[in-house]
């Protein structure tokens, strides 16, 4: 089974749900323009917090893997 790579960095929001939409859509985006989009592969996910009215987003940007060949 390949191991996945450590990510180069992680990020989590927590905070009302539009507040966290809003702000890891910007954070994603600076974070690739500054790693390089043709370097990093940026994955985020959405999840419900533990209050009502709240999310969680997680970023999470991995180094893209050299083409085998």
């Amino acid at each position: 089974m390949p191991t996945r790579p450590r990510p180069l960095i992680a990020v989590r929001l927590i905070g009302p749900t539009a507040t966290v939409t809003t702000h890891a859509a910007t954070i994603a985006a600076q974070l690739v323009a500054h790693y390089g989009h043709q370097r990093v592969t940026c994955r985020t996910s959405t999840r419900t917090a533990g209050y009502s009215g709240e999310s969680r987003a997680y970023i999470t940007l991995t180094p893209k893997e050299a083409p085998h060949g």
